[in-house]
């Protein structure tokens, strides 16, 4: 499996609808380890510490590019305009995610987060025609209880921006998922290099007007690990894996994200979790664990072309 990963993320290969589903159900592990980055930032603001997150994962793409640079170099020729639209909204989609946590209870998010799923369902209908499977709408419903058992105890609406940002979440995720899923030709590198530097130049002068970038080495350690770490693997993990994956699918993996943040945090610093969050996050995991189990190891075409390309009348031809 490494091997057939290894050649597609250069371009050499095609991945299997089970090997993208790992792989995407995968970055979600990778991106949980941002709860324990946010839990235990000292002073930094939130845009002080996504100027941080953005530029590390731009920073960590920039090296990839330059070590892939002699044998497997990175093709910018797929960088269409449908690629800029689907990585400005990852980076909206990241800074959505911070905001809202420090304005609204963890419970909030994630609960608004789950109708991620639907809204990728919808949306992955309507542009590129992927019906919803029997199996991806009993993954949907299942992950739907699992959710409601975690938070059904624990909803805070918080300030209104905060349930504003929560809200922004489902439907950008949807449409990243959907864009992503239709500009398969794309280096997995692109996309994340774009998201990572918009989001690091955006906060930057959001910071600035707010009193400066300057953090402790501490904040901007975990900042890296949240941006360089996190996103800068997982992202790759998340663009290479859609290829194989439906629209309405990927956010159903991406769950492993949160239900494996409240471990971690339970691990360090110690915030411990309650039987509703345990019990919740097994069904979640569960309804994951059964769509890897029942995707097909054959490969599958990606629909590239029943997405209508975005015109772009600068591009040479």
């Amino acid at each position: 499996m490494l091997g057939a990963i290894r050649d597609a993320f250069v371009g050499q290969g095609v991945l299997t609808e089970r090997q993208g589903t790992v792989l995407v159900a995968g970055s979600g592990v990778l991106f949980s380890v941002t709860a324990i980055a946010v839990a235990a930032v000292e002073n930094a603001t939130d845009f002080q510490f996504l100027t941080y997150r953005g530029g590390s994962t731009a920073l960590a793409m920039v090296i990839l590019i330059l070590i892939r640079r002699s044998n497997r170099p990175v093709d910018f020729s797929g960088l269409t305009p449908t690629v800029w639209l689907a990585s400005g909204i990852l980076a909206c989609t990241s800074m959505s995610y911070i905001l809202a946590l420090s304005r609204t209870s963890a419970a909030t998010t994630l609960f608004l987060l789950a109708a991620a799923p639907i809204f990728a369902a919808l949306i992955g209908w309507v542009l590129l025609r992927e019906a919803v499977t029997t199996t991806t709408g009993i993954a949907i419903a299942i992950t739907a209880v699992g959710v409601a058992i975690t938070v059904g105890a624990g909803l805070d609406v918080g300030s209104v921006i905060g349930l504003v940002f929560a809200g922004l979440i489902p439907i950008t995720i949807g449409l990243y998922s959907v864009l992503m899923r239709s500009a398969a030709g794309v280096d997995p590198v692109i996309p994340t290099l774009i998201a990572g530097s918009l989001l690091g130049i955006g906060s930057a002068v959001m910071a600035l007007i707010q009193g400066g970038i300057a953090v402790s080495a501490h904040d901007a350690a975990l900042a890296c690990v949240s941006g360089g770490f996190a996103m800068g693997l997982g992202l790759p993990m998340f663009n290479l894996g859609h290829r194989s994956v439906t629209a309405a699918k990927m956010p159903l993996l991406l769950m492993t994200e949160v239900v494996l943040a409240p471990l971690w945090v339970w691990i360090w610093p110690g915030e411990v979790p309650s039987v509703a969050t345990l019990f919740g996050g097994a069904v979640i995991l569960g309804a994951i664990v059964w769509l890897v189990v029942v995707s097909h190891d054959v490969p599958d075409a990606a629909p590239s072309s029943r997405l209508p390309a975005i015109p772009d009348n600068g591009r040479r031809h």
